[in-house]
Order: C-alpha cells, then structure tokens, then sequence
C-alpha cells in the first residue's frame, strides 16, 4: 500500500510539474503570439511606407526626366543663340568698318 502511495504521491507531483511546465509553456506561446502580431503589424506599416516611397520616387524619376529635357532644350536655345550673338556681332563690325570707309570716303 505505501508502495501505491508512495508512486501515487510521485504521480502527483510530476502531473503538478507538467502543468507548471505547461502554464508556462501556454506563457511562452501567448508572448510569441503577440511578438508575432506586432511585427506582422508593423511589416504592414512598413510595407505601405515602402510603397508610398516607391510611388514618390517614381514621380520624382518622372519629375527629373521633365527637368533633363528642359535643360536639353534650354541648352540648344542657349547655342543657338550664342550662334546668332556671334553672327550679328561680326555683321556689326562688317558695318562698323563699311561706315569708317565711307566716312572717310565722305570727307575726301
């Protein structure tokens, strides 16, 4: 009879150790659990801050390449009209110098 209650008694305390164990083994499970669903909250946060930047940069992509051409074109009106300055300048020293001949022409 000791012997039955003796196992009986050992019985009962590994049943109280288990569901101490498994007390905090549920524990462990409820915090990983909500670990779990804040970084699933928080990769969603994420995920729409990413694509919101994504969008920013793709309207900034567009924005430079609207800027680029502009700076292309202002460039090629700039030439041009380097070109034309440059050509008119000389025109003007041609006139420069056929006014200087007749003038000396008119006072002979």
């Amino acid at each position: 009879m000791k012997v039955i209650e003796s196992r009986a008694q050992k019985d009962e305390e590994k049943m109280e150790i288990q569901e101490i164990q498994l007390k905090e083994a549920k524990h462990i499970a409820e915090d990983a659990d909500r670990k779990y669903e804040e970084v699933a909250r928080k990769l969603v946060i994420i995920e729409s801050d990413l694509e919101r930047a994504e969008e920013r940069a793709e309207l900034s992509e567009g924005q430079v390449r609207q800027l680029e051409e502009q700076l292309r074109i202002m460039d090629q009106t700039l030439k041009a009209l380097m070109a034309a300055e440059d050509k008119y300048s000389q025109k003007e020293d041609r006139y420069e110098e056929e006014i200087k001949v007749l003038s000396d022409k008119l006072k002979e």
